[in-house]
């Protein structure tokens, strides 16, 4: 099921509306179960708060060098990744402030086939200076095993926040400016930002309807309740007065579906090639690639062991296609022939133009300088591989009308040869 990515400066109250949210979800849930708008037989979904921190091992104090703030990091993703399924809620409780992490998790999500979501804690930058303070009197205090004197800095307090929120550390006042400073806010613009909703700190509690409608497609039942038949003149009043107050409303909160009052749709999640898991082939379909170039170099091994010098095997191959006898000074200007060595279970020879053998630096094929070296064999074989991988035994060897098959492994690899041997790429 969905993973909600909490974002927000620190001390804006995160920990509090995560802890919100988890309520909300229990309890809609168990509306809809009750209305028979889920079926009994369904499960219900697990609800997992994922903290990016703790106050043992990975204390506020994280922040202060890369290596243990990407430890915490790792931490967390290791287990939200853990806990994400197709029966459970993971809310990811924590600054969450890389934009590269938010897409990290949002590749994550996506891969699993389910949705994401990012929920912004819009605190202000001085709430969350004296929430921070507040934390670090309280402390004081306990040190001194003195009562805290009540602050008019400190967030309002109601009857349904929890009371961990008390055990919160503070952050050190320089390491607070600093991850302010760094906090990279999300956008509407980033798909891995979307759907986006901000809950400003004034509001008692998030946009839970909004939120578990873009989820999970099914309408909150605050919004299939029916309005009394006395009251449709006041509900049209007030929702065409409300069409304003919405757009109004969108610059600070984005909530698909809000204005015109349907649930958004159900939408399957599809996995795309970077976060899709390449298809299963078969384990030898490397070996046979690896067997069958290495049965056409040998071929071509056995043919300059057999005809070493270029003069001869060009005027020989002349004299198999012709059948004629051509002498030494003409066989340079026949630039449309050239040296064939025939390829067992190819329907291709190799083929190397009369100019290309005769150009080379000595007249022997396979020696130092020729233009049939192991080396060369063997650099042009590894680089046919490599570029030919995937269509063997990655994601394209199954798409439809891709990859190559065994049969055409042979044949593809001489037409590579000799437009090497060519020089020359051959056009698609």
């Amino acid at each position: 099921m969905p993973l909600i990515i909490l974002t927000g400066y620190p001390c804006s109250g995160l920990t509090h509306r995560a802890s919100q949210l988890a309520a909300q979800l229990e309890a809609t849930q168990s509306s809809l179960f009750e209305s028979g708008t889920i079926p009994a037989t369904k499960p219900r979904y697990k609800i997992h708060i994922v903290s990016t921190h703790d106050n043992v091992n990975h204390p506020r104090t994280v922040y202060d060098t890369a290596r243990t703030e990407k430890e915490a990091r790792g931490v967390a993703y290791t287990r939200a990744k853990r806990a994400l399924g197709r029966d459970s809620f993971v809310i990811l409780d924590g600054m969450n402030y890389i934009k590269g992490y938010r897409y990290q998790l949002w590749c994550e999500a996506k891969s699993l086939g389910t949705s994401c979501c990012v929920v912004h804690v819009g605190t202000p930058v001085d709430q969350c200076v004296a929430n921070n303070e507040a934390r670090i009197r309280r402390e004081d205090a306990q040190s001194n095993k003195k009562p805290s004197p009540p602050s008019e800095d400190e967030p309002p307090k109601t009857g349904s926040e929890p009371q961990t929120d008390e055990q919160e550390n503070s952050y050190p006042p320089d390491l607070l400016n600093n991850l302010i400073f760094r906090y990279e806010e999300p956008s509407i613009h980033s798909r891995w930002d979307k759907p986006l909703f901000t809950v400003p700190y004034s509001d008692p509690e998030p946009p839970i309807a909004d939120i578990w409608t873009a989820l999970t497609g099914i309408p909150h039942p605050s919004t299939t309740s029916e309005p009394p038949a006395n009251d449709q003149l006041s509900t049209l009043t007030t929702s065409l007065n409300s069409t304003h107050l919405s757009s109004v409303a969108s610059t600070t909160t984005t909530t698909p579906g809000a204005r015109t009052g349907l649930s958004r749709p159900r939408v399957a999640i599809k996995p795309h090639q970077a976060t899709a898991l390449p298809a299963s082939t078969g384990s030898s379909a490397l070996y046979n690639m690896e067997k069958r170039t290495s049965a056409i170099i040998q071929a071509i091994r056995s043919f300059t062991l057999s005809n070493p010098s270029a003069k001869a095997a060009l005027a020989s191959s002349i004299n198999n296609t012709n059948s004629t006898h051509i002498s030494d000074s003409d066989y340079e200007t026949r630039a449309e022939e050239g040296i064939r060595i025939p390829i067992p279970d190819s329907s291709t020879p190799i083929f190397i133009p009369a100019h290309i053998a005769s150009a080379s630096v000595t007249d022997d094929l396979a020696a130092a300088g020729g233009i049939l070296t192991l080396p060369r064999l063997q650099r042009l074989r590894r680089q046919w591989i490599t570029l030919n991988r995937a269509y063997i035994a990655g994601p394209h060897a199954s798409s439809k009308g891709g990859g190559l098959k065994e049969g055409e492994i042979g044949d593809a690899f001489v037409r590579f040869l000799n437009a090497d041997f060519a020089d020359e790429v051959e056009e698609r």
